[in-house]
């Protein structure tokens, strides 16, 4: 399921927000259920919830002005996460995103495409992040790959299967995906907490299993999907 967030005011946001907004989504949890908002918080392991870029907004040399509001797409399979960023919100009515505050305008809940012929053509919403261990001379370190290179489609291909697994507890009765090169990639390098991230805005196309597929679209693509990364749109 997925829910337009759209916020009213005027403000500056500076370009690496993505931990002011998912700040704003964990203030929301807490309002809310703070049982969910403490095992969501606390968890090292796949969060089955993504957001997109902040729309509506004019760049500028560092960030983002928006002049009367903009808005944002939240995204998870996992309906107690959503009733908890509605219920959240609703009651707060301020979104906070680093010094600036902006009021709720309104949020509805968008159509869920069917993903039934192949291949199923996609864009990003928020960069896709995939990444890799390597190793230095002091042991390993993660390393973010990038879509000229094969592992970035077979970690991405992993990652879908790991996100089906442990959201259903079974396997996909169709293991079977193929990502396909994209026709578009942009780099993106975002900093959150200090650390450099690369990701990348796409267009690219899938096809296979519809499970897996479905799957991606709502908790979304690749890794840190919790920090705004891996959410697409059907094209």
């Amino acid at each position: 399921m997925r829910i337009k967030i759209s916020f009213g005011g005027r403000g500056f946001v500076p370009f690496n927000y993505n931990h002011y907004l998912a700040g704003v989504l964990y203030r929301a949890f807490r309002e809310a259920d703070l049982e969910l908002a403490y095992s969501v918080h606390k968890s090292k392991n796949i969060k089955h919830f993504t957001f997109s870029d902040l729309k509506g907004g004019r760049a500028v040399k560092d960030g983002l002005v928006f002049d009367m509001g903009g808005y944002f797409l939240l995204s998870s399979p996992r309906h107690e996460v959503l009733k908890a960023a509605v219920e959240g919100l609703l009651d707060n009515g301020v979104l906070q995103i680093g010094s600036e505050r902006f009021h709720l305008e309104r949020m509805e809940v968008l159509k869920t495409p069917e993903f039934n012929h192949m291949p199923v053509k996609l864009r990003t919403l928020s960069p896709i992040n995939v990444s890799t261990m390597i190793k230095i001379p002091c042991g390993l370190k993660p390393w973010d790959l990038n879509p000229s290179e094969a592992k970035f489609y077979e970690n991405l291909r992993r990652n879908l299967m790991k996100k089906y697994e442990l959201f259903y507890d079974k396997p996909p009765s169709n293991t079977e995906v193929e990502i396909h090169p994209p026709s578009y990639t942009k780099q993106r390098r975002i900093e959150i907490k200090g650390t450099f991230h690369r990701a990348y805005m796409m267009d690219f196309s899938v096809s296979g299993s519809k499970e897996l597929l479905e799957i991606g679209y709502e908790a979304g693509f690749g890794e840190k999907n919790s920090m705004g990364f891996g959410m697409v749109e059907v094209r």
